[in-house]
């Protein structure tokens, strides 16, 4: 019996000495995977499912891969980069909007994806949007999913006010429906998001010369633009506060009924639904007047690979798949957006829609304007510092402390200081 016993401990001794050496085994196994961390903006928990498909799917694909996500607000992704990148731990694959790719690309941080990328597959993006990205002749991002914006008009206040239900076609008709809702029912028509930049590269008025080290705004056709606003103002057309609260304002005062037209990207219908369910039930929506240049503005999200990263070709190899045709479309079924590729874009999904009227409506508009819209983003160094010199220089003209062409004159010697013009 003890011989017995002694056999079953030695039994249980190499049994316990094989799992400990199987587990040992399967550590160095896991070990021996790629580890690709992906950093993304404000998915987490919405769309946790979304994701976590596109991660079980990329791995069953990959297997050699294993895949980290991590979401963060997109106000503190720069600073955490930026301090990864020093700390030698950089992620691999990075969301983030263009003008911080831009920053980065000029920094010599990124990776060229006009270079890493093939020519095939670079063209089965929209080119205006792969080209948002280019500094010094290469593009830096691979873009994901898009916005374009578009008026949304509260149907009631266009009638009190006495007004066709149909959005305003020109920026000539926003200031005469304005008009009308202001005198008509004591509300403002609407509430702009003041960004001079924009309104210049819409309409043919250039901002640098070829050079990009001399403003080329100190000029009556780039002043009027600025006028425009001040005259809006002073008429009472737009409230006080336009600048101080910009578009979270607007939002704030549309969602309270309170405001005439919102311009807007189409995802914010889903907010709007939520938080004001009897504003969005007497919500219209029609298309973003172009500027003379027929061109209206987008707003692009984008995955770019550091330069930091120890695996940039299977980095970019990811950054392709998050952004492959079928997944952008599955994204835009979720969320009323637009993706960057043609292929996904043309799906008959975006004309049929999912069945929600006002939101089909959206994104049938917004997916129109995709071939003709343009991320705007200024694209040189120092950007940050150049857009809040004009933002002083839009502040004290709007409220009355000098002229617009004196403020604009002042800017533009600014910012041929910063670019090395002088």
């Amino acid at each position: 019996m003890f011989a017995g016993r002694v056999k079953n401990f030695c039994l249980l001794i190499l049994a316990s000495l094989l799992i400990i050496i199987a587990g040992g085994c399967a550590s160095r196994a896991n070990t021996d995977k790629i580890r690709l961390e992906f950093w993304t903006i404000s998915l987490k928990p919405t769309y946790n499912d979304y994701m976590n498909g596109l991660i079980g799917r990329y791995e069953k694909l990959h297997p050699d891969v294993e895949l980290e996500w991590i979401d963060l607000p997109i106000n503190v992704v720069m600073q955490k980069l930026m301090a990864s990148i020093a700390g030698g731990a950089s992620p691999d694959v990075v969301n983030l909007n263009t003008d911080y790719a831009l920053i980065l690309a000029q920094n010599n941080a990124l990776v060229s994806m006009d270079k890493m990328v093939p020519a095939d597959i670079r063209a089965g993006y929209f080119e205006n949007l792969w080209e948002a990205s280019r500094w010094k002749g290469e593009s830096y991002a691979v873009p994901w999913y898009v916005s374009t914006q578009l008026i949304m008009y509260n149907k009631k206040i266009f009638k009190e006010a006495g007004l066709p239900e149909a959005a305003p076609a020109t920026w000539d008709e926003v200031v005469a429906v304005s008009k009308a809702v202001r005198k008509k029912t004591g509300f403002y028509g609407f509430m702009p998001a003041v960004k001079l930049i924009n309104d210049w590269r819409m309409n043919g008025v250039p901002v640098l010369d070829e050079s990009k080290k001399h403003a080329l705004f100190d000029r009556p056709e780039a002043v009027a633009y600025l006028e425009w606003y001040v005259n809006l103002r002073k008429q009472d057309l737009i409230p006080a506060e336009t600048l101080v609260l910009g578009y979270q304002g607007a939002l704030d005062r549309y969602q309270a009924g309170s405001l005439g037209m919102l311009i807007t990207g189409p995802q914010f219908l889903l907010r709007i639904a939520k938080n004001a369910p009897d504003v969005y039930a007497a919500t219209a929506v029609g298309p973003y007047p172009p500027g003379r240049a027929g061109i209206v503005p987008v707003a692009t999200m984008n995955f770019v690979v550091p330069r930091a990263s120890k695996n940039r070709g299977k980095a970019v190899d990811l950054a392709l798949f998050l952004t492959g045709d079928e997944n952008q479309l599955e994204f835009c079924k979720l969320v009323p957006l637009l993706p960057s590729r043609k292929k996904a874009a043309s799906d008959e999904f975006f004309e049929k829609g999912k069945g929600s009227p006002l939101e089909d409506d959206a994104i049938r508009i917004s997916v129109k304007q995709l071939s003709y819209g343009r991320d705007l983003s200024l694209g040189v160094k120092d950007s940050n510092n150049l857009v809040r010199i004009l933002n002083q220089a839009v502040e004290s003209a709007f409220y009355g402390r000098q002229e617009p062409a004196a403020v604009l004159r002042e800017a533009a010697k600014q910012w041929d200081e910063i670019l090395g013009g002088n």
